[in-house]
């Protein structure tokens, strides 16, 4: 049904730029890389606390096998009247490691010329502030609508599995939802130009090879007594580079591939009997089997004399492989974004396709519902200097407002 304009406005009114960039300051002031967010999540929960309706919990979870990581979630509920479809949103409040370069203080939340600097402020704690924003907005403003929303500020977005997001599915705190918003900065994740606003749908997977070569120990001098690990890696890579066939997604692009961690022959004068390295590779189709397959089948046809070993990288869960997805733009979902982008901004939402992974890869496949990316534009994330611009993250606030009191009245 259309959207209650008077009531809009009411809570519209609410999601004021000096209040978001006070909150967005503060989250930038907490340092917060992957493994480290019990600091931010007890913030986030204090405040939120303060809402009588809003249902706070710690989301607790433990990884034992491979990272050893003992993580907690900010789950935060709010009960609609009943009757409506479950809304969830999604936002990662750690940052990547800090690294050099920057011209400003990386913890400070610098504003200039409409921007506010600092480690994470693009990804994401301008998308994250712009869900607290959405939720208090409709608790302040007294609506009630008739879906539940459920905003889950996860840990270890940035690290090797995003392990928080995977353990809200695994342990059911996702159950119930049917439409997802993670309101990662959109348009910068693209690969053309876009710009704010825009909404992402669809993104790539990925699969993590290790490759082992074992080859035979000889002098230098008379290399035709061993066998050459570093030369049949080469070989291998070669061999994969030329013919593994990486795919073209007529919406997400092609297939891509990064030669990593090339290991070997560091002993002085030996024929190196052992080499490794790492392959990255960004799916448009498939799951972890098949790209698993589709090296192997390349290093037999090679027939070797190294003994060599292809495995995927190990998951903490059988499930926890990012698979890539995508989405209909005729989704009621995204035509809700669209729909708000026109009435607020005047604008027409742009679509695109995310260049890279991200929790979405979780929850579009695993949850099986619509899903996009939808947030902020601004630069240089995962690098010095990174910045939002302000103004997109209030509009992507009040568009995702837009959006939950349109599908869940």
């Amino acid at each position: 049904m259309p959207v209650d304009q008077k009531q809009f406005e009411k809570a519209s009114s609410l999601i004021k730029r000096e209040d978001m960039v006070k909150l967005l300051r503060e989250l930038v002031n907490i340092k917060s890389p992957f493994f480290e967010e019990a600091e931010i999540i007890d913030y986030l929960r204090g405040r939120m606390s303060y809402y009588n309706r809003l249902q706070t919990e710690i989301h607790r979870y433990e990884e034992m096998q491979i990272t050893k990581f003992r993580g907690e979630n900010l789950v935060v509920r709010l009960k609609g009247s009943g009757g409506g479809p479950g809304m969830l949103i999604n936002g990662h409040v750690d940052t990547v490691p800090l690294c050099d370069g920057w011209t400003v203080d990386p913890y400070q939340g610098v504003e200039k010329d409409g921007r506010l600097y600092g480690l994470g402020a693009l990804d994401m704690k301008a998308g994250v502030a712009a869900s607290v924003f959405v939720l208090e907005a409709l608790v302040e403003a007294g609506i009630e609508l008739k879906g539940d929303i459920v905003f889950t500020a996860v840990s270890d977005e940035e690290g090797p599995f995003g392990l928080g997001t995977h353990y809200t599915i695994l342990d059911g705190i996702t159950d119930g939802c049917d439409y997802a918003i993670i309101p990662e900065p959109s348009g910068p994740f693209a690969p053309g130009n876009e710009s704010f606003p825009c909404v992402a749908l669809g993104s790539r997977g990925t699969a993590v090879y290790h490759v082992k070569v074992k080859g035979k120990s000889a002098h230098g001098a008379t290399p035709e007594k061993g066998i050459n690990a570093v030369e049949d890696a080469a070989r291998i890579i070669n061999a994969v580079s030329d013919n593994l066939d990486l795919g073209n997604h007529p919406l997400l692009g092609p297939g891509t591939m990064c030669i990593t961690n090339l290991r070997g022959g560091e002993k002085y004068l030996l024929v190196p009997e052992e080499a490794s390295f790492t392959i990255y590779r960004h799916t448009v189709e498939g799951d972890a089997d098949q790209a698993l397959r589709e090296v192997k089948e390349i290093v037999d046809g090679l027939n070797l004399q190294s003994e060599v070993e292809v495995k995927l990288r190990d998951l903490p869960h059988p499930d926890a492989y990012f698979l890539p997805w995508t989405i209909e733009e005729d989704t009621p979902l995204v035509q809700s974004l669209k729909q708000g982008s026109r009435e607020l901004l005047g604008k027409e939402m742009a679509t695109t396709y995310f260049r890279s992974e991200s929790d979405a890869n979780h929850i579009a496949p695993r949850l099986n519902i619509p899903t996009v990316l939808f947030g902020p534009d601004g630069a240089n994330f995962h690098a010095a200097d990174e910045y939002v611009e302000i103004d997109t993250m209030v509009d992507t606030a009040k568009i995702m407002l837009y959006t939950v009191m349109d599908l869940l009245s």
